[in-house]
């Protein structure tokens, strides 16, 4: 219980780790904030290490994370703090894109968790729908550098602390109303 308590604050923290950044930058308070991150990302790493997450991408996230924010507070550049929504969108794009070489694909790890008889037709639709998720990254990340190249705190901010979570929710939630009508039309089963 306690656990999953810990998971959930550390997970809301990171979550608003750009309105973080932003409040910690623009306030003067980054090395405070530097330092706040860099425990918060060592404690996600840690427990990620006892966690079995679908596709694994908790712990590399994590230690990225880590190695960033340890980078900006040795080196004295908190912007550097900026790449992070970048590191994560390709992290999460890599971990989605190697189970679409090494079966099952992550979308179809998630959709057995609820139908563990996926059918045939099933498994090629995940398959399908994870090959979105690895474009969609892939678009966020380009999306997020561009925001950090432009130098621009605001919109850093707003893209990578609403916007991409927006469409995170927009693609998310589009997909499972795109399944139900399927399965409701017998087209998937």
């Amino acid at each position: 219980m306690l656990k999953a308590i810990i998971n959930t604050l550390l997970s809301i923290c990171l979550l608003a780790y750009p309105v973080l950044v932003y409040l910690g930058l623009s306030q003067g308070y980054s090395q405070q904030i530097m330092w706040l991150l860099l425990a918060l990302l060592i404690i996600r790493a840690a427990l990620s290490l006892r966690i079995q997450v679908l596709g694994g991408w908790l712990l590399p996230t994590s230690v990225a994370g880590v190695i960033l924010v340890a980078s900006a507070l040795v080196s004295a550049q908190p912007q550097r703090l900026q790449w992070y929504p970048v590191i994560v969108n390709l992290v999460m794009a890599a971990a989605f894109a190697y189970t679409l070489v090494h079966k099952p694909s992550m979308i179809e790890r998630f959709a057995r968790l609820r139908e563990p008889q996926l059918s045939d037709q099933g498994v090629r639709y995940t398959y399908r729908v994870t090959q979105i998720w690895c474009v969609f990254f892939v678009l966020n990340a380009a999306f997020a550098t561009y925001t950090v190249l432009l130098e621009d705190m605001v919109l850093w901010t707003v893209y990578n602390g609403l916007v991409a979570y927006i469409a995170m929710g927009i693609l998310g939630g589009g997909e499972f109303a795109y399944r139900m009508w399927l399965k409701s039309n017998g087209q998937l089963k």
